[in-house]
């Protein structure tokens, strides 16, 4: 590698690093403009705190991998009852997590609707 194409991996490895600069920089200025504004216009700027979003996240993920694990398990019994083990595997864990995710719209639905009656 003589020449001139000596400098074509030097610029992709430099250019790859450079644009990861240019977006974090990006993001963390016009995320500061943002607050910023809000706070000029006398606004709360506490929409930007994911806190209780997270828990509810953090709930579902841990209903569905539950859920999940079960269906895993049941998968496992019955591939020991003569089930194929691919059908088996596949079936338990999309249902069991499918009905972990409805669990978990019934569980925060019902806890929704308790709190706007709450509120009346």
């Amino acid at each position: 590698m003589n020449g001139p194409e000596i400098l074509i991996p030097i610029l992709a490895v430099g250019g790859f690093f450079a644009s990861i600069i240019v977006w974090v920089y990006m993001h963390y200025s016009s995320r500061h403009r943002e607050r910023m504004a809000l706070i000029e216009s006398g606004k709360d700027a506490n929409i930007f705190e994911p806190t209780r979003r997270n828990r509810a996240n953090a709930l579902k993920y841990g209903i569905v991998g539950a859920m999940s694990g079960i269906g895993l398990l049941l998968g496992s019994m019955l591939e020991s009852f003569g089930m194929e083990s691919e059908v088996a595997y596949f079936s338990m864990t999309l249902l069991l997590g499918g009905i972990g995710l409805v669990g978990f719209y019934m569980l925060t639905n019902a806890k929704r609707h308790h709190e706007e009656s709450d509120m009346l």
